[in-house]
């Protein structure tokens, strides 16, 4: 599969989109690294069956999240 086609070059940007507003909607803050790699694992749920390994990534990334939110929750804390 080519990774820079024009088909995949749109989904990377709504994936992207998707994820900033997913992002925002639970009020966490992404580097560029995180927002990349968030991006990535939206972008394989589209292109390919929920095997045992993606579904792992995405359980992987909700308990990230979910430290993320701690984190900031904390500091809002102190």
């Amino acid at each position: 599969m080519n990774f820079y086609s024009r088909d995949i070059q749109i989904l990377r940007q709504s994936q992207s989109k998707m994820v900033l507003e997913y992002v925002n909607s639970i009020g966490v803050n992404l580097t560029v690294e995180e927002l990349q790699r968030v991006t990535d694992v939206f972008v394989e749920c589209c292109l390919r069956p929920q095997d045992d390994d993606l579904k792992k990534r995405i359980k992987s990334l909700d308990i990230w999240l979910n430290e993320k939110i701690n984190e900031k929750n904390n500091k809002v804390m102190l």
